[in-house]
């Protein structure tokens, strides 16, 4: 045997016995809390298998509209009032209007037109002119700003529902729009289900908060962190609830903090988010010691939008508070200058800019470094958050299921059953078709569904039904490229080449057929995740591990001089 063969070898039983690592938690049944087996991740079963709550939400636009379209009377009242330019009266029409399409009502001297028609053009562009009387304009939303409200809003409903997922103790839970009105949001595992809907459909606690370097820099303060983490062994984990999780971090560093502050935690950051900032290493939330007093509030912010900085064309955050509001800011931010301002949703710090100079009833947040799709991102979800606080949306629960944890076990028993018969049919039709080869085959086939399996703990994706159906699939479609190849090897046989000019034959060219063969099956979204997987683990055992396994078969014949291969 040749040492690239040996080391072939090699790399085939580390993948095999890493796989085994993986999936041993999940098929032993271990309980993560108490083993003391050193990898404790499981496969994370859906909706479907482990039972829980399915909701459909609806979002009221209607009521959205209403708000934007009263802060727009506000800003039009100001702006006329310092242009020195008197508007009889500056109102609402709520009668005679659709109720999705609420109107501004202007009356001003007539002789005065030209010039409300100028500003109203040129500084209100998100409003449309619906009717022109004499000393009388009827304004509404145009149907681009109208659209998109509903996208931005939509995304505002997701975003806070997603930062309270952390309450449930819920792992892998799924939330996203359906259509362009409604939000589903499904709780895998979750029994509380009054607690749930109440949670979820409350409205959002935006807070603006000093961050408190002077006391104590980040580093002091994410030092201190590590090392109360370390010494009393505590950590976060997928499933626990956050919010207790910094309820106990702050009651240990309350001695060692000063008094009238608190810890606070950033959100947790994407996979392709760290990637990008290149601290996929760094798992762990960023935290921040923060003033405990909190002066403005999501009450006192009227809206927030993406802009573009007119010097450098840079995405910014703009935004407006009221009256109140305007005061407050002004004061917090003048006393507060070259110091952290944290923007803080639920509890979780979004972003903490440092305060420039002073603002008032009007401000933008400017953004770090990083590429201009990378900013534009950053500026969306930044805008999303702070318009949590400041046009929370009516969300109307529509449909509601409870999917019981009985049903769950009954669909992986059925499934995992149904799984397992039909491989093995086709485990047994193979053997009887093509003998030893048909068995090196039937090899690389379960371990290509131990590879499956490893992955999705890998790469923490969820397990569904249609998920267990795609893994059956997958052995079928590697069924299709050992059929392929085995079906050249014949032919070469045929052609009077040896056992070890066919079995390369074979194996070099059928791979284009193989990889075709392969592509050519399209995953479809019940079992998308298995099934891409599928598609990879099925390339390498078919290509790689049933060769290796080739190559130790010739060299066996070889050995016993024997010139047929059992194929």
């Amino acid at each position: 045997m040749t040492r690239n063969w040996w080391g072939k070898l090699c790399l085939l039983l580390f993948f095999v016995g890493l796989s085994i690592v993986y999936v041993f938690p999940t098929l032993a049944r271990l309980d993560l809390e108490k083993t003391k087996f050193p990898f404790k991740k499981k496969i994370n079963l859906g909706l479907d298998l482990q039972g829980g709550l399915y909701l459909v939400l609806g979002v009221d636009f209607n009521k959205v509209y209403k708000d934007i379209v009263d802060r727009q009377v506000e800003v039009i009242s100001a702006s006329f009032k310092e242009k020195n330019i008197i508007l009889k009266s500056v109102k609402v029409q709520r009668e005679g209007v659709p109720v999705d399409d609420p109107r501004i009502l202007l009356e001003f001297d007539p002789a005065q037109r030209d010039a409300v028609y100028k500003i109203i053009k040129k500084e209100f562009t998100i409003l449309r002119l619906a009717d022109d009387q004499a000393g009388k304009l009827e304004l509404g939303l145009t149907r681009e700003q109208r659209n998109d409200i509903r996208e931005r809003t939509v995304n505002q409903s997701i975003q806070v529902i997603r930062n309270r997922i952390d309450e449930f103790g819920v792992t892998e839970p799924a939330i996203a729009s359906q259509g362009l009105d409604r939000v589903v949001v499904e709780l895998p595992g979750i029994k509380e289900v009054d607690r749930a809907k109440q949670l979820i459909g409350r409205t959002a606690k935006l807070e603006f908060k000093i961050a408190d370097d002077k006391s104590m820099t980040p580093g002091q303060v994410a030092k201190l962190i590590a090392d109360v983490t370390k010494e009393n062994n505590i950590s976060y984990k997928e499933g626990q609830k956050f919010s207790e999780y910094v309820q106990k971090i702050n009651d240990l560093v309350k001695s060692k903090i000063p008094q009238d502050t608190e810890i606070a935690f950033e959100r947790s950051r994407t996979l392709d988010e760290m990637r990008e900032e290149g601290d996929l290493g760094q798992m762990h939330r960023r935290p921040y010691l923060l003033k405990s007093k909190v002066d403005v509030t999501g009450n006192d912010l009227q809206d927030a939008v993406v802009a573009f900085d007119p010097e450098n064309q840079r995405p910014i955050v703009s935004f407006t508070m009221n009256a109140r509001g305007a005061v407050l800011f002004e004061k917090l931010t003048g006393e507060h200058i070259h110091e952290r301002l944290a923007i803080v949703l639920d509890g979780i710090v979004y972003s903490a800019p440092t305060i420039q100079s002073k603002i008032g009833g009007r401000g933008q947040i400017t953004l770090g470094t990083g590429n201009g799709e990378q900013l534009l991102k950053e500026a969306k979800d930044l805008a999303i958050v702070l318009r949590a606080g400041a046009l929370p949306a009516q969300l109307d629960f529509l449909e509601q299921r409870v999917v019981g944890p009985s049903l769950g076990q009954d669909s992986i028993h059925k499934g995992a059953l149904a799984s397992l018969l039909g491989s093995l049919a086709v485990f047994l039709f193979v053997m009887f078709y093509y003998r030893v080869s048909g068995a090196i085959a039937v090899v690389s086939l379960l371990l290509n569904v131990l590879f499956v399996l490893a992955c999705l703990v890998g790469l923490e994706a969820t397990l569904t039904l249609p998920g267990i159906a795609g893994i059956a699939l997958t052995v079928g479609i590697a069924v299709d490229s050992n059929v392929v190849i085995y079906e050249r090897i014949r032919e070469e046989l045929r052609h009077g080449k040896g056992p070890q000019g066919a079995v390369e034959a074979g194996f070099q060219k059928a791979l284009p057929a193989v990889v075709l063969l392969i592509y050519g099956t399209g995953p479809i979204k019940g079992f998308a995740v298995t099934m891409l997987i599928g598609i990879v683990t099925t390339l390498f055992t078919a290509v790689f591990v049933c060769k290796l396994i080739f190559d130790w078969y010739l060299m066996w014949l070889e050995k016993n001089r024997t010139r047929s291969i059992s194929i």
